[in-house]
């Protein structure tokens, strides 16, 4: 059961949420005048307003002189760049970030997605849809798919997260092939149900009830491979398609039923899976950190101490500017 949050518990969390906001503000362009005032008069108010703000402010500047190797951030914080000049692009990016988190796209996920996607959810959000042939799909947090039926094919088009499929089968008048579309790659129903998962530049693919095919174009070849139940396979956009392995298909799909279960898995995929689930980002900081593993099962409705549990057991540290973004190094 979620424990209810109280008035004043609830206060404290917006307190701090606002305090982070004027934070990533003041890394920005410079206030005006009026926010000036502002800010000076939300600081006057009540003596908590001044506590959170400086913590706030600490943590912005412990992210800033961070000097570990940025992993994810690579690309931003070169090599080649002195500790110095990467320290402040991690800190433009932190900043990048929150300013992002603060708005719409903290609250809702995506913008894009509203324009792409026929049907999308929330951060933490679950939901069940029946497709125009019958088909059933079920979406996990922070997922979207976009059909494109047709009269040679039913293709869905995966546009982020996680969905479980429930293919109505090609029977009687219904001849059209299912096919599901994401990262490059194409997976078509020869029976009934699976999952897709995106997952960095690719995806997974799980054949959870008789057999699907999966295919991705490399190099102007489409090798494919064909999944039995329990099977699953990765593939990565001019990669291919990698090795079969097996997986517990209770395990696997426990998310549907409110639990999240890693076995051996990199922190990177953790994050990359609790990211949709919660709101504000978590971020790893150091590439090797990102390739740890973890091992573990989670209720979905507290993942504050799945978070805990986790940097405890891989001995790493965090800090956060609540509830924007996390930071593990």
């Amino acid at each position: 059961m979620e424990r209810a949050v109280g008035k004043g518990e609830q206060s404290a969390q917006d307190i701090e949420q606002r305090a982070a906001e004027w934070v990533a503000r003041l890394d920005g362009s410079p206030l005006g005048e009026a926010e000036k005032a502002n800010l000076r008069s939300w600081l006057a108010q009540d003596p908590e307003h001044r506590a959170a703000f400086d913590e706030a402010s600490a943590t912005w500047r412990e992210l800033a002189l961070l000097r570990h190797d940025p992993g994810p951030l690579r690309k931003v914080a070169s090599p080649r760049r002195t500790a110095t000049r990467r320290a402040m692009g991690i800190g433009a990016l932190v900043g990048l970030a929150l300013l992002a988190a603060s708005g719409a796209r903290f609250w809702l996920g995506d913008p894009w997605l509203f324009a792409a996607a026929d049907y999308r959810t929330a951060p933490g959000e679950l939901r069940s849809v029946q497709l125009p042939d019958g088909s059933t799909v079920e979406l996990g947090p922070s997922s979207a798919i976009a059909l494109d039926f047709s009269d040679r094919e039913r293709r869905v088009r995966l546009l982020a997260g996680e969905v479980f499929f429930a293919v109505s089968p090609r029977a009687g008048t219904e001849t059209r092939p299912f096919i599901a579309e994401a990262a490059g790659g194409t997976t078509t129903a020869l029976g009934t149900q699976f999952v897709i998962e995106m997952a960095g530049e690719g995806a997974d693919v799980l054949a959870v009830e008789h057999q699907v095919e999966v295919a991705l174009d490399v190099d102007g070849r489409r090798p494919a491979v064909v999944l039995s139940p329990g099977q699953e396979v990765r593939y990565r956009t001019g990669l291919g398609v990698g090795r079969v392995r097996t997986r517990d298909l209770t395990a696997a799909t426990a998310w549907r039923r409110g639990l999240l279960v890693f076995d051996d898995t990199s922190l990177e995929h953790v994050v990359e899976t609790l990211n949709r689930y919660r709101r504000g980002r978590i971020v790893i900081l150091d590439g090797a950190l990102a390739q740890r593993r973890v091992s573990g099962v989670f209720p979905t409705s507290d993942l504050g101490d799945a978070i805990e549990t986790i940097t405890s057991e891989l001995g790493v540290r965090a800090r956060s500017v609540y509830p924007l973004i996390t930071v593990l190094y």
